[in-house]
């Protein structure tokens, strides 16, 4: 003979609202990880950038393959910050800021380029360089890679536009690759 087991009516009631609270618990869960992920989204699509280094006209700042964090809002730029500039080609750099607007690119008497007399180790390239004594436009800046001997920057392709500037790097993450 079976004996059926009835639920009370408290243990019924009980039942339920405990699905009830799980319910309540799974879409809390779900709306907050909407939240995370679209803040997330936000922050890094429009806040902060990731890009890895491709090539050596860095080192030794930044080694081919390093992740490289960027901040996107900045409006005004220092002698000495590593941008990421995104040329009208679609190709991206990474390169530091040597001068700003109105500062002179010359050539010094060994040869060596000078921002404003201040000797920068580097030298014109050969072909398809700017050409010297170079004056900064307004709202642009001079950039150079670290690595002078294996850099393409402006002293090939000029100045950059505060435009052509996606954002400044704040942090690099050793070698990735």
């Amino acid at each position: 003979m079976d004996k059926e087991v009835k639920e009370s009516p408290k243990e019924i009631l009980e039942g339920r609202l405990e699905r009830i609270q799980r319910r309540r618990e799974w879409r809390h869960f779900l709306l907050e990880a909407a939240v995370l992920v679209a803040a997330v989204y936000i922050i890094f699509h429009y806040v902060i950038g990731v890009a890895f280094v491709s090539g050596h006209s860095m080192a030794p700042t930044l080694e081919d393959g390093e992740l490289v964090l960027f901040y996107r809002l900045d409006q005004e730029y220092q002698k000495n910050d590593i941008v990421i500039v995104k040329r009208e080609n679609e190709v991206f750099y990474i390169k530091r800021i040597m001068a700003s607007t109105g500062s002179k690119v010359t050539l010094d008497e060994e040869g060596m380029i000078a921002i404003d007399k201040e000797r920068q180790e580097a030298t014109l390239p050969l072909e398809d360089g700017i050409a010297l004594p170079y004056e900064v436009p307004e709202g642009a800046y001079f950039l150079l890679g670290d690595n002078r001997e294996n850099s393409k920057d402006s002293r090939r392709f000029g100045a950059v536009s505060k435009d052509e500037i996606v954002g400044r790097v704040f942090l690099h993450l050793g070698l990735v690759r």
